[in-house]
């Protein structure tokens, strides 16, 4: 791993680095202690201000986080520093307006209005109109927009909303340091049906085996696009969810997926990860990971 700022390579004074994402914000935060103590003549030629550059590189040179110094605090021994990437710009821009169509129309309106290039996304193909309130940040609109469970980010300068998918990583059993975890049915919703005018049932969807197992939950909706499409997307199974600590590996990250079958861990199957904490302190290196069951 290599740290640098502007273009300092900061590893040799470095006393600890974080890095991390969740799924509710839009930016990767990293922050750095930096040592400054004046018995090294080396720490002395370290400079560092609001608005530089900084990039994490993995072991292979691969850039693993790209953005900007937000915060800096400075006592006679070290300088600690808050960076975010461009993601940043979601959250600290409020929008104003009506904004009307598909998840992906919507962003790339609010992509065009912030000046960022639009990427891959992936919505879940309703039709929205959300009318914007004051201080509503362009991530919150976004978030109404595509709906919940998908990850949004700003990756490599554009605009991305994904669902998740893909190749899921094994937890290796001698990587893993701490798990614990949760499993609920207090959200499930096994029936769903959505209505027109005079409650005229446009369309249904269930999940059977839920329903013979634990009951019939049921969620009754207003049309809203495509009916049969809107009550699919309203089902919900049971969730898992748990939080694992690895040996350091800045490959897992938020958004996306690792699979595990420990039933004595509490895991057992694939899971999206929703959020990573990436922390390099005294020379150890560890992940920490967010994660959510996906439905078979």
């Amino acid at each position: 791993m290599k740290l640098l700022i502007g273009q300092q390579m900061v590893m040799p004074a470095l006393e600890s680095v974080r890095l991390g994402k969740t799924r509710n914000e839009a930016a990767a935060c990293l922050t750095a202690t930096v040592l400054i103590a004046p018995a090294d003549t080396y720490f002395l030629k370290l400079s560092v201000a609001v608005g530089d550059v900084v990039r994490l590189l993995d072991d292979g040179g691969k850039e693993i986080f790209l953005g900007s110094v937000h915060e800096l605090d400075r006592t006679p021994e070290a300088v600690t520093l808050t960076a975010y990437d461009r993601g940043v710009y979601l959250t600290r821009n409020e929008l104003y307006g009506v904004y009307a169509g598909t998840g992906r129309q919507i962003a790339g309106k609010i992509a065009g209005e912030l000046g960022v290039p639009l990427g891959a996304v992936e919505d879940d193909g309703l039709y929205r109109t959300i009318v914007t309130g004051p201080g509503e940040s362009a991530f919150s609109i976004l978030r109404r927009a595509v709906g919940e469970g998908r990850e949004i980010a700003v990756r490599d300068g554009a605009l991305t909303v994904t669902k998740g998918g893909g190749g899921a990583v094994p937890l290796k059993p001698e990587r893993v340091l701490e798990v614990s975890g949760r499993a609920s049915m207090g959200n499930m919703v096994n029936r769903a049906v959505v209505t027109g005018r005079n409650g005229r049932v446009l369309a249904t969807a269930q999940n059977t085996g839920d329903i013979t197992a634990c009951g019939r939950f049921q969620r009754v909706m207003g049309k809203s696009g495509d009916p049969q499409a809107q009550a699919k997307a309203a089902l919900r199974r049971r969730s898992l969810s748990a939080r694992v600590t690895v040996l350091g590996d800045l490959s897992l990250r938020c958004g996306g997926r690792v699979e595990a079958h420990r039933p004595q861990w509490g895991l057992e199957g694939v899971y999206d990860i929703t959020a990573h904490e990436h922390r390099w302190e005294k020379g150890v290196f560890t992940t920490s990971l967010s994660l959510e069951g996906v439905e078979a």
